[in-house]
């Protein structure tokens, strides 16, 4: 079963460092930084909602009509899960008790799955009555360089790769062009 998923804040910060995007597009002098931090963000957003992976950590919500088995969770890296909730009979948010699901990886995806030990409770009728907050992302670039959430070097290089095309051409990558390019990049299933 698929859901929505929303995105809870925007995440500070940018995941493609300004220096190296100039160096990367040749651009030696400042009056274009605005632009460039503007084109970092929304080609950032391309490519997450392209891939499934979020190149900052980043609070989100997926929202699905009823309860299902096991949700694939379509954010990559996975940091965790915090609450799952509902809207009861009544049109009451209602949180469902953590011994009531958990966590599984199937490399790279993780599933939310419910103990079947646990009676589901009945949901309202209304659209998004079960809500899954989550985060997911990679760190900060410029973190450890040990930690298994770095940023990915082959992602960062996507970006400043759309960013000079959005740049260059005054017009973001083509979604056929960024199938042709990336395609290997997205997480089977998105």
């Amino acid at each position: 079963m698929s859901g929505l998923l929303i995105r809870r804040a925007q995440p500070e910060g940018l995941a493609v460092d300004l220096t190296d995007l100039k160096a990367a597009l040749r651009v030696e002098h400042a009056l274009d930084d605005v632009r460039l931090e503007q084109l970092i963000r929304s080609e950032t957003a391309r490519y997450e909602d392209f891939t499934g992976r979020f190149m900052r950590p980043t609070d989100l919500r997926l929202t699905l009509d009823a309860w299902c088995a096991a949700v694939r969770l379509p954010a990559l890296p996975l940091r965790e899960v915090s609450e799952v909730s509902y809207l009861d009979p009544s049109d009451v948010a209602q949180t469902l008790a953590a011994s009531g699901w958990y966590l599984t990886e199937a490399v790279p995806h993780w599933s939310l799955s419910f103990d079947r030990s646990t009676a589901l409770p009945a949901l309202s009728g209304r659209p998004a009555a079960v809500r899954i907050d989550l985060s997911a992302g990679y760190d900060a670039p410029g973190g450890a360089a040990t930690s298994l959430l770095a940023p990915r070097a082959e992602d960062q290089s996507a970006i400043i790769h759309m960013v000079g095309v959005a740049y260059d051409q005054g017009v973001p990558m083509a979604m056929a062009d960024m199938r042709q390019v990336f395609g290997n990049r997205r997480a089977v299933g998105w």
